[in-house]
């Protein structure tokens, strides 16, 4: 059927058109690094990578047409490393094409134009293979001196599932048994290796394949990935950690001296010292959460249709949210939308392994346009459909945010200015609340002047409690000046007028939270309460909602960017987040290799994707 000659007329259609299929559900490859991840693997030209996502489609299934023997497996390769079951999926719909399983040698992963590979792997032990569904495959590691084919071992049969051509090792077997030796150590507890294993993908940019318990497993389950563009192997990086957060010093040492010696040797040290440089500038912000947020835009034509986009920041510490796929549906379809989205975000955040100690629970937090500001999205429900629905509320810190803002800030340089600078002030200064009731008789042109000038001594205003801003109702109008003024932080009981007893609730939850930082806590402890008491339909915690919108943490929200097809979900792998520290480099090289923000933002999230490594 298909040689090198690649196929032709009909077949090469269908070859095509399943290719095309299963790439729809490849959902990183919204992703522009992610596409050029693929495309340059690939060997496809710049300007198809940076093209339209279904062109690019097109493109690499017409691509893979013409030499199918050996791009087939270096395609399933590369959509593995994201996603191993649509591998395995990918694999089964094109294999029918090829007429004979291609051998190893032409199924090698070809290396980026970068990478220092010997010509000779004659002295490279193979790379051990992954099969879909986590299960480790056939894998050689280095003859050991003494081992021989004669004495070795049988093999023992592979895993089920489609198997996959092994890979040349980017390590001698000399160097491999260095890394045994260093290795050998005693055993790390699951929270260290945990902790390891997301420094460690926080900084490659994509998770440790599998489930490794030892430092050397950790080590070896990397050997499979290919370096990016400054030539530092995954593998390197992961020794590298280890050095980092090892207690025993001399291991440590020993460490970083082999990956020294290692860059030495492939004309890469300078690379490896920035990212050690970038390393020790790297540290975790407590004030960001893990966090799902989920942007509801009005289709505006009079109908209750609704676009959902959705982001997921799955550990806490590092702002680097990964975007889920647009969906289209009705407000009355929001809870089911917003369900899906947070099974993802539990199965990521469960994943992410962070230290449980004094954490937040994750933060649901909904971007909304003014009209549904007062909409009751903390009592959507989980299991809607089932004896054992739960309001989202109690559960996690739901609080919401101002499309509308979100969408000026690139555009308005002083409402981002007066955004930030109140932001700043109340975590400086703490919450000095101000209100604002219809019954309170106050104009609103006097008011509203009062949000900007204040007594002489007297600490800003940083916190609000107003009316539910309705449609129409003036709560609404000064819920928008205040906004424009810069105000984060604003609760008010969605019944309709700030009541006295209200009012004083608020002022008691804002007085008793210590710090800023911990008042969307309060918030989900207050509807917790509520919750639990047989009464709690006449508490402010049923009906409070919460404006918690905070500018250092940014996704992209513009216009023009409609429903993809295909299920929803994530645009990229599963992984640890990002740093908001700031890391320069000296000549940065560029980084083809996948990267941790999602589609949702290139303009806009990357100044906030500090990871140390190659600038993304």
């Amino acid at each position: 059927m298909a040689d090198a000659r690649g196929l032709e007329g009909t077949e090469r259609e269908e070859f095509v058109g399943a290719i095309v299929e299963e790439l729809l559900h490849c959902r990183f490859l919204d992703e522009s690094t992610s596409r050029r991840t693929v495309g340059e693997h690939l060997g496809l030209s710049p300007e198809l990578w940076e093209g339209t996502l279904p062109a690019f489609r097109v493109e690499v299934a017409r691509h893979v047409s013409l030499d199918p023997t050996g791009r087939v497996s270096t395609l399933c390769t590369v959509v593995g490393w994201y996603d191993e079951p649509r591998r395995e999926s990918l694999w089964l719909r094109l294999s029918p094409f090829l007429a004979t399983r291609p051998d190893d040698r032409a199924n090698h992963r070809p290396p980026l134009p970068a990478s220092p590979l010997p010509r000779d792997a004659s002295d490279h032990g193979t790379r051990p293979v992954r099969l879909p569904r986590g299960g480790p495959g056939h894998a050689d590691r280095p003859k050991l001196p003494g081992v021989t084919e004669r004495n070795a071992p049988a093999a023992s049969p592979p895993a089920t599932g489609p198997a996959f051509p092994q890979l040349p090792s980017p390590f001698t077997a000399d160097e491999h048994r260095r890394v045994q030796q260093l290795l050998m150590v005693e055993p790390t507890g699951p929270q260290q290796m945990h902790t390891l294993r997301d420094s460690i993908g926080f900084e490659l940019g994509f998770p440790v394949p599998g489930e490794p318990s030892t430092l050397l497993e950790l080590f070896d389950a990397l050997v499979d990935f290919n370096a990016p563009s400054d030539r530092i192997p995954p593998s390197v990086v992961a020794l590298e950690w280890i050095g980092v957060q090892t207690a025993d010093k001399t291991g440590a040492h020993r460490c970083h001296e082999w990956a020294e010696r290692w860059a030495r040797d492939h004309d890469c040290l300078p690379a490896l010292m920035r990212r050690r440089q970038a390393r020790d500038q790297w540290q975790a912000d407590p004030r960001v959460p893990r966090a799902l947020l989920i942007m509801v835009e009005p289709a505006g034509d009079g109908s209750d249709d609704v676009t959902v986009r959705y982001w997921i920041n799955d550990l806490a510490g590092h702002w680097a949210p990964r975007a889920g796929e647009a969906t289209e549906t009705h407000m009355d379809g929001l809870g089911a939308a917003v369900e899906r989205a947070l099974a993802e975000g539990e199965r990521l955040w469960a994943a992410s392994r962070a230290d449980p100690v004094d954490q937040l629970p994750p933060f649901v937090e909904f971007i909304l346009p003014y009209l549904l500001l007062n909409h009751d999205v903390a009592r959507l429900e989980i299991g809607a459909d089932e004896p054992g629905a739960a309001a989202i509320g109690p559960r996690y810190c739901v609080h919401l945010r101002s499309l509308d803002r979100l969408r000026r800030v690139p555009h308005d340089p002083f409402i981002a200015n007066r955004w930030r600078q109140r932001w700043q002030e109340l975590h400086q200064h703490g919450t000095r609340l101000h209100h604002w009731a219809h019954g309170d008789k106050v104009p609103l042109d006097r008011w509203s002047r009062s949000l900007t000038h204040r007594q002489q001594g007297s600490a800003p205003y940083t916190a609000l409690a107003l009316d539910a801003p309705r449609q129409g109702s003036q709560a609404l109008t000064v819920l928008k000046r205040a906004i424009a003024e810069g105000f984060g932080l604003a609760l008010w009981d969605r019944r309709g007028k700030l009541e006295p007893r209200s009012r004083e609730t608020i002022a008691e939850l804002l007085d008793g939270t210590r710090t800023a930082h911990g008042v969307p806590r309060r918030v989900q402890e207050m509807r917790a309460r509520a919750e639990a008491d047989v009464d709690g339909d006449v508490f402010l915690g049923r009906h409070v909602a919460c404006l918690w919108d905070d500018p250092d943490r940014i996704v992209d929200c513009q216009p023009g960017q409609s429903a993809p097809n295909g299920p929803p979900g994530l645009t990229r792998p599963p992984g640890p987040g990002t740093s908001q520290v700031p890391v320069p480099f000296e000549s940065p090289p560029e980084t083809p290799g996948p990267s941790r923000t999602p589609h949702s933002s290139t303009a806009e999230e990357t100044p906030h994707d500090h990871r140390p490594g190659p600038p993304r």
